[in-house]
């Protein structure tokens, strides 16, 4: 990202105190990026700003502090949290105009955490509407590199942060309103989502070849390049952990994939739940052997089957969910032990709801 971030406005009184200080140390980590942090100066900054006194801040505190994010190996998390603070009055379209696709890429492909957040940040705010979601969409390239930090940074923040600014963004551009306007996630409750998207990253992401093979390369072993074990289960998890809130957003688009053959199933299993990213990733994706990914995979039907309890029915949902799981308890007596004892593991209102719901699932 151009070190040069916007141009000087004219420079009024700005009643922020601290301010002096932080510019100073903001230089002085230009220089020397090395430098400790002096985390209680920024969220001292931080907490002052508001919507009046953070524009005239722009073009004296963007600069030094993307610098410093491209460059510091120390945890990021005071600088970006102001990053952020400062970009919240500008628009997707006003940050693409200070960090253009390029820079996002560079940004994203660096392997200091504080550059992938930074980039994240910015690619964040297309979540804030519908039109700026299906401006994401045109930038592919971006789009693939952040889908590659969620499932393959080894930073732990990073990839949470991905995941979230993933899903947003989906769900922002999710054309499918259920009729009483629920299906964003919050927990295991959804919220109303009332406007319709363009479903163009859907059909980037989830129906687009290139896309569908970074996501299965990520999460199946031997794969070119190589990596370790322990990375590929890293990416599994998080396969896992996305499912439930985006089969909530279009369970169609998940279970039905125009490249079968990236998806393998066995042909008896693949006749009775079709052939898509959630099959795949709830059936054959993991090693049962290893018992940690035994365990993520009972949190994810956990996670599905108590998302799809407070979803709005449709037939063609609810046929997925009662295959998918009936086959999958098939062989799995852990799984179906897990699913039955839930609803004593749940809060008291919801608990026979989804007792309920889960009886009806398994048949």
């Amino acid at each position: 990202m151009p070190d040069r971030i916007v141009p000087a406005p004219a420079m009024d009184a700005v009643p922020v105190s601290g301010l002096p200080e932080l510019e100073a140390h903001l230089h002085h980590l230009v220089d020397d990026a090395s430098l400790p942090i002096q985390a209680k100066l920024l969220d001292q900054v931080e907490l002052q700003l508001n919507e009046t006194n953070t524009p005239p801040l722009l073009a004296t505190l963007l600069p030094p502090l993307t610098h410093i994010l491209k460059a510091t190996s120390q945890d990021p998390t005071p600088l970006l949290t102001l990053t952020i603070k400062l970009l919240s009055p500008l628009s997707f379209v006003q940050t693409l105009a200070l960090a253009d696709p390029p820079s996002l890429l560079t940004a994203l492909r660096s392997p200091l955490p504080g550059a992938n957040l930074l980039a994240l940040a910015v690619v964040h705010k297309a979540a804030t509407s519908p039109a700026d979601a299906a401006l994401l969409s045109t930038l592919p390239d971006v789009v693939a590199e952040v889908v590659r930090r969620w499932l393959e940074s080894p930073d732990v923040g990073v990839g949470e942060r991905a995941a979230k600014v993933l899903g947003d963004v989906l769900e922002t551009d999710c054309d499918v309103v259920c009729s009483s306007g629920t299906s964003s996630i919050t927990g295991n409750m959804l919220v109303k989502r009332t406007v319709p998207g363009q479903a163009r990253l859907w059909r980037l992401i989830l129906q687009n070849h290139s896309h569908l093979s970074l996501i299965q390369n990520s999460c199946t072993p031997n794969q070119q390049p190589p990596r370790s074990t322990h990375a590929v289960t890293i990416s599994q998890g998080r396969v896992l952990r996305m499912l439930p809130r985006l089969a909530a957003l279009d369970i169609r688009v998940l279970s039905q994939c125009p490249f079968p053959d990236l998806f393998p199933l066995p042909d008896a299993t693949a006749q009775q739940v079709g052939r898509g990213l959630l099959q795949w990733g709830a059936l054959a994706m993991v090693t049962k052997s290893d018992v940690l990914m035994h365990l993520s995979l009972i949190d994810f039907f956990e996670a599905f089957v108590s998302v799809m309890c407070v979803s709005d029915y449709a037939r063609e949902r609810d046929d997925v969910v009662k295959s998918l799981v009936r086959v999958a308890v098939r062989d799995d007596e852990d799984l179906e032990a897990a699913l039955g004892s839930l609803p004593g593991r749940t809060v008291e209102e919801e608990a026979e709801r989804l007792r309920r719901y889960i009886a009806n699932v398994l048949g």
